[in-house]
């Protein structure tokens, strides 16, 4: 199967690209994972594909049953199409059908298909604002962005997200310190800048403090690899490896250092203001959302009043709320997704 003709419906169609996109599987999750990675050139309608996917997760009903519906209207909508143009134009019959251009032909607003609302992809015009998210005075904000990646705001720190995030390019800048678990995209990759550097990266973990009147900058990389490029230095390069730390201040071009570990339990000192160390003893999982609530700073749901009896007992640690929740789900599964700036979590 050529995979590399698809387009956004023929990936939300596919049923071993919906376990994936949901993580049903590990087999599947690897799979798709290892073909993004190396066709960057089909990101945009991989994106389209994962929210047609969740969109339609969230329903009511079979998933299968929707995707078929909508496989239905859009073929239909084809006939009825080149019906209307036959006598102007010969037109030729595709097997992969685009369900955005579809959405411009039937008024430019939406496409309704088993009861959910399709939205044409955004394309960013000049006159879009950047998005500022700030912490303000709580803890800790947990925020997760259009792309996926997970971002932990410390008390009064921001970022402001460029114009056209995820769209063409996914790039920020950070106020203040924060923790970041990002996602891959080759094709975009991930840009944080603070007035001393400016990090890139492709996929990873790490915590930037780049408080405004410290003097100092550090970085810290947790997993990955991330290249920081000093401000006014665009030429010099310095590439981090894990458990590495690059700090910059008034007095000291850079220094790039271990990672400061605690002595008794072994952790990052970097990252000790955004790990949760969870202890629970048989408690529902109602009682212990209410926990990641307050710590993470990030609203929790239930769509399903049985989920929240489910209990849990045992003691782990996480530094974003979705890894504390894959965690819980190994031992009793549930499912969980991000909407609207909240967590949703269902059966």
């Amino acid at each position: 199967m050529n995979f590399q003709d698809y387009e956004a419906i023929d990936f939300a169609c596919d049923e071993s690209f919906q376990r994936y996109c949901l993580d049903e599987q590990e087999a599947d999750m690897q799979f798709w994972e290892n073909w993004i990675t190396r066709h960057p050139e089909k990101s945009t309608a991989v994106a389209e594909a994962r929210h047609m996917v969740m969109l339609l997760s969230a329903g009511q009903g079979n998933r299968l049953e929707q995707l078929k519906h909508l496989e239905d209207g859009i073929a239909r909508y084809e006939l009825l199409h080149q019906a209307l143009l036959e006598e102007t134009a010969p037109v030729t019959t595709r097997q992969s059908r685009r369900i955005w251009p579809y959405a411009a032909m039937i008024g430019g607003a939406l496409v309704l298909a088993a009861g959910v609302l399709f939205f044409p992809r955004h394309q960013p015009g000049p006159t879009e604002k950047a998005t500022a998210i700030k912490a303000g005075n709580d803890p800790r904000k947990t925020v997760v962005l259009p792309d996926g990646s997970a971002i932990v705001l410390r008390q009064n720190s921001a970022i402001q997200l460029a114009p056209g995030f995820n769209h063409n390019n996914r790039s920020l800048t950070l106020t203040g310190e924060a923790f970041f678990d990002v996602t891959q995209n080759a094709q975009f990759p991930f840009i944080v800048h603070t007035a001393a550097l400016d990090i890139k990266v492709l996929g990873t973990v790490f915590n930037v403090s780049a408080y405004t009147g410290s003097g100092q900058t550090a970085t810290a990389l947790f997993k990955g690899k991330i290249e920081v490029t000093l401000a006014g230095k665009p030429a010099q390069k310095i590439v981090l490896a894990p458990n590495q730390k690059l700090t910059t201040n008034t007095t000291t071009p850079f220094t790039v250092a271990p990672l400061d570990a605690d002595p008794v339990n072994h952790k990052a000192r970097e990252i000790a203001w955004v790990r949760n160390r969870l202890e629970i003893e048989n408690e529902p999982l109602e009682q212990i959302a209410a926990k990641l609530e307050k710590w993470y700073g990030i609203r929790v749901v239930f769509a399903d009043n049985t989920v929240k009896q489910y209990r849990y007992s045992g003691t782990f640690e996480s530094e974003t709320i979705i890894k504390a929740l894959d965690a819980l789900q190994l031992s009793y599964p549930f499912n969980f997704k991000m909407l609207n700036g909240e967590i949703i979590i269902s059966k």
